[in-house]
């Protein structure tokens, strides 16, 4: 759920599924996602927008643009014989106007051959991860899996056309890659491989915010080697890095020891986000431990806070925040 400018939220939202057992409970929002769904709700919890997609699946990320259009990821099942053996779930990304229709679309397997894989990994790819195809019998397989797109905002003083507003920043959390998409020309004009990890919440630090113009990342560590056709082996912590994209290079990285703590206290192998503030701190969310905090460029913690709400899964009290951002005071029209 991201919180718009205007008092506004925008989410994604699919069927209520309920564990085995549990009680039914009322669903104040059950016509409005039968189906994957995004929605633009007022806080008072009033849809004014939505959309939904007869053609792909809406999953993991949408924003809303300056010009009220929104980009949103989504994924086909495709045949692609000289890619893999297997149907692939590829993933794709859409812009939709206001009234709902489609007025751009980019679909990953036209550009498979700019994702600067080696021979290794496309041989992976072909043969769907080997013992990864085991596992979900009969079902397309999710080669890349897009986490995040963010169109580039305007006035972030990059003059690098690859970088200019609109293009969009992706993140395919498979294959450890960040890749800019031209919006014209509809080509991968930058990758950044192996520089991160499973990451998650890749987009541009926008005009006005220190580093302004650079790309920040939530760099999860993670990545199952089973479904990593680069072969990249896990790492035992999470950090967050921020990359300077004209040079390639990360300029600014945060881990536990940076605030004095063991590297293995940060961690989350999945979900999360990172985001510039403009007093120069990061406001983090460590997701799969439900832990938001803030920190100085230096690593000072100068806020923390632990969701205490959870519920069970498979026997674990899962208390998880997929994406946390801050909001001025003023955006609040209710206080508790």
């Amino acid at each position: 759920t991201r919180p718009m400018a205007n008092g506004n939220l925008l989410a994604r939202m699919g069927p209520l599924r309920l564990p085995a057992g549990q009680p039914q409970v009322e669903d104040p929002y059950a016509e409005n996602r039968a189906v994957p769904t995004v929605l633009e709700f007022s806080q008072e919890g009033k849809v004014v927008w939505k959309y939904t997609d007869g053609q792909r699946e809406l999953h993991h990320d949408e924003e809303r643009e300056a010009n009220g259009n929104t980009v949103m990821v989504c994924s086909k099942d495709l045949k692609r014989p000289e890619i893999s053996k297997r149907a692939l779930k590829d993933d794709c990304l859409i812009e939709v106007d206001p009234s709902g229709k489609v007025i751009w679309e980019w679909q990953t397997a036209d550009h498979f051959d700019e994702l600067d894989l080696s021979q290794s990994a496309k041989d992976e790819i072909m043969n769907a991860y080997g013992s990864a195809t085991k596992t979900v019998p009969n079902t397309a397989f999710d080669w890349a899996h897009m986490n995040a797109a963010s169109p580039i905002p305007e006035g972030t003083g990059n003059i690098d056309p690859r970088f200019k507003a609109g293009n969009v920043i992706v993140s395919y959390r498979h294959l450890s890659t960040v890749a800019v998409v031209d919006k014209e020309s509809k080509k991968i004009v930058w990758t950044a491989i192996g520089m991160t990890l499973g990451q998650h919440h890749t987009h541009m630090i926008p005009g006005g915010l220190p580093g302004a113009g650079h790309i920040l990342v939530f760099d999860n560590g993670n990545n199952d080697v089973n479904r990593n056709p680069r072969h990249m082996q896990s790492r035992p912590n999470s950090r967050v890095v921020e990359i300077d994209p004209i040079k390639n290079t990360i300029v600014w990285e945060y881990n536990a020891e940076k605030s004095d703590r063991p590297l293995w206290t940060f961690v989350s192998h999945y979900i999360s986000s990172a985001e510039r503030q403009p007093n120069g701190n990061t406001l983090i969310c460590e997701g799969s431990n439900g832990r938001i905090f803030e920190v100085t460029p230096a690593g000072e913690i100068v806020w923390e806070f632990v969701n205490p709400f959870s519920k069970l899964t498979r026997k674990i009290n899962d208390n998880t925040i997929f994406r946390a951002a801050k909001v001025p005071e003023n955006w609040l029209k209710h206080r508790m």
